[in-house]
């Protein structure tokens, strides 16, 4: 198995919402001097953004309340001049600009230079309740990065800062305390036995979301009635929501049948096996916000058909590894091609994961030329250091 490995940055959870949004961020340094603001990791998004004093005063309210001040950076730089809207799809949409400053990441990685978007106004209730300050994408592959923002992770392996293309989440909701380790695995937090392993399947039903971490949902069960059953259905994993949501249909019938059962289990059919999402994990006490004070079970339409999509709801509950394939293109050069995400039941944690037993490999064939995800000649060595 391999040692734990990587760049392990801190997550601390802010107060729960009910926006779908995680509570979940890590507090990084950016810019000269360095400001230290609130991002989340976000494998919903293509991007790598912040909020900043580009906005207005009365613009981009959020309850993190924190802005990158631009001006007072002497590292940062524009790297064009236009604003553009950049879109969410039906959680919402922003206005940006491009630029470039350094970001101070944990040990090893150190100071790097990346390229962000800068948010120049954004508001509605989705965004006025969210717990940190912007984002760093996590696409499935780098073929779907938004190209004039920076891939963290295929900026450490390019750099050799770490070996293995694994990103793993472990987050506690009791003591709000986690980690995020880019380029390893810690065997110490999850059960190798239990475990369901989703193989990537591109969401490209709604257009412009290809970048989600999607999987085959093979069956949807709300107790003992099946949702939508004969519909195609996509299931995805978003470090950077909380709720299901997805596909209007199918969250208003599994609205239906927990008020009809009485709260009844939800089991998720996947490759290779089962999570079973139990009423004390989905009825969720809202924190903060206007509807604090209420429990409200978290599945929420959002106009996206085909597709079921959760984030901290679930992965509070697992340990969660997302696994991509490495692609040399020149020396120095790669990209990087999803692989799939492996869900475990951690060690001492509820069992919620039914399936296969799974040994991570602690060297990762790498891949040359060009061509469709997985079918390129693989090199002899192997990616090595």
């Amino acid at each position: 198995m391999p040692e734990l490995d990587g760049v392990l940055f801190n997550l601390s959870r802010g107060d729960f919402q009910n926006n779908g949004a995680s509570p979940w961020y890590t507090e990084l340094g950016f810019g000269t001097p360095p400001q230290r603001l609130k991002v989340n990791i976000d494998s919903g998004t293509d991007i790598t953004w912040l909020t900043s004093t580009l906005c207005p005063p009365e613009s981009c309210q959020h309850t993190s309340g924190g802005r990158f001040d631009y001006r007072a950076s002497s590292t940062f730089s524009f790297t064009d001049c236009l604003q553009r809207p950049f879109s969410f799809g039906a959680w919402g949409t922003m206005q940006v600009e491009a630029g470039q400053d350094v970001v101070e990441l944990p040990d090893p990685a150190g100071t790097r230079s990346m390229q962000l978007f800068f948010s120049a106004d954004y508001a509605g209730s989705q965004f006025a309740q969210l717990d940190w300050d912007g984002g760093i994408g996590l696409p499935s592959s780098s073929a779907y990065v938004e190209g004039r923002t920076s891939f963290l992770l295929q900026l450490l392996m390019e750099s050799r800062t770490v070996r293995l293309p694994f990103v793993s989440f472990d987050t506690d909701y009791r003591s709000r305390q986690g980690t995020c380790q880019i380029g390893g695995v810690d065997p110490s937090k999850y059960d190798p036995t239990s475990s369901v392993f989703l193989p990537w399947k591109v969401y490209d039903v709604y257009p412009g979301s290809e970048y989600l971490w999607g999987a085959d949902l093979y069956r949807l069960m709300v107790g003992d009635v099946e949702i939508a059953p004969g519909t195609p259905k996509v299931f995805a994993t978003d470090s950077g929501s909380s709720q299901f949501k997805g596909d209007d249909d199918i969250m208003n019938a599994i609205l239906t049948q927990i008020a009809r059962q009485g709260s009844p289990p939800v089991r998720l059919e996947l490759y290779g096996g089962r999570i079973t999402v139990t009423p004390d994990m989905y009825n969720v006490y809202i924190e903060a916000g206007p509807d604090a004070g209420k429990t409200i079970p978290q599945f929420q339409g959002l106009g996206m058909s085909q597709l079921v999509l959760v984030g901290s709801v679930l992965m509070d509950y697992c340990y969660t590894v997302f696994r991509y394939d490495v692609h040399i293109c020149s020396p120095g050069a790669l990209s990087l091609s999803p692989v799939g995400v492996y869900f475990f039941n951690k060690i001492g944690g509820p069992q919620i994961i039914s399936g296969r037993p799974v040994e991570f490999p602690t060297r990762i064939p790498a891949h040359k030329g060009r061509g469709a995800f997985g079918r390129e000649i693989p090199f002899e060595r192997g990616w090595e250091f």
